[in-house]
């Protein structure tokens, strides 16, 4: 394989990505808020991610076709699993960083917000008050920037591995 990497490919999508789940939160949560929905911000933040997907996908493709170009129009199973892991990869690292400037400098209240509408979904639920005591410590924790971030990384890369292991057996080189 010629030492290839789609580096453009992927940071583009890591960025696209964090913009666009940024964006989109920040105008469906407003609209949530400003038009009486009452939906839940987890939920919507839950549906922007699988959104996400969607880009990445397009990203991983994008990077597995600029292999193929820069290799002669050939490329194997595995240089394709390999570029879908790689654009993963930077795009996980990508959206983890901007995710941490996200929460720590433009919008620090975050994690606040995103905990106390867990706890008014917890409060309407109706469970025992150890059970929505753990609920919230589970929801402070899991609201943390650098628990964020994680998730962000560790997402990204396991759902592109996941999709280059499909996508590269329909873009590889066919003898």
């Amino acid at each position: 394989m010629n030492k290839t990497y789609p580096f453009k490919q992927a940071v583009i999508t890591g960025v696209v990505s964090a913009i666009f789940a940024t964006g989109a939160f920040a105008i469906v949560d407003s609209l949530n808020q400003h038009n009486g929905w009452n939906i839940n911000p987890a939920n919507i933040r839950g549906l922007i991610g699988l959104l996400t997907l969607i880009i990445l996908s397009i990203g991983i493709y994008a990077g597995m076709q600029s292999v193929k170009l820069a290799n002669q129009g050939q490329l194997s199973y595995g240089q394709a699993l390999l570029t879908g892991f790689l654009v993963a990869l930077t795009v996980g690292i990508v959206v983890a960083v901007l995710g941490l400037v996200y929460t720590g400098l433009i919008n620090p209240g975050y994690t606040d917000y995103m905990v106390t509408e867990g706890k008014k979904a917890l409060l309407a639920e109706g469970g025992s008050q150890g059970n929505i005591a753990k609920g919230i410590a589970d929801l402070q924790n899991q609201f943390t920037p650098s628990v964020q971030a994680m998730q962000a990384l560790v997402g990204q890369t396991a759902a592109g591995t996941l999709i280059a292991l499909v996508m590269a057996a329909f873009t590889r080189t066919k003898k």
